[in-house]
């Protein structure tokens, strides 16, 4: 997973091209969690990331290094999921549960 750090690395994802020019990544999920958070523990992120398709690039947001972002996709808990393809947000949800998540994205990237 990738690191997502600052805000403007959120808001490059939401773009169809990315500052190198080229086309931003089809499919990505970014997973905010924090190091006390005892419900994303639970997350299997093996399993899932094994069964999630492998071009989905995965982002990892610690809320406590990064803040903003959290709020700025309208979330309020953790752990939770923004999913964007080329560079549209085109959703958010909060689960601690694998299959749901796993389910969720999915449905949304059908």
């Amino acid at each position: 997973m990738i690191p997502l750090q600052t805000q403007v690395q959120f808001e490059n994802l939401l773009k169809p091209i990315d500052e190198n020019g080229k086309p931003a990544s089809a499919r990505v999920v970014v997973y905010f969690t924090a190091s006390w958070c005892g419900a994303c523990k639970r997350l299997d992120f093996p399993a899932l990331l094994s069964s999630t398709p492998q071009d989905i690039v995965w982002y990892k947001c610690d809320v406590d290094e990064n803040k903003y972002t959290l709020g700025y996709c309208g979330l309020k808990s953790i752990p939770s999921f923004a999913v964007i393809k080329n560079g549209k947000f085109l959703g958010k949800f909060s689960s601690s549960d694998t299959m749901t998540v796993f389910d969720t994205l999915q449905e949304t990237f059908e």
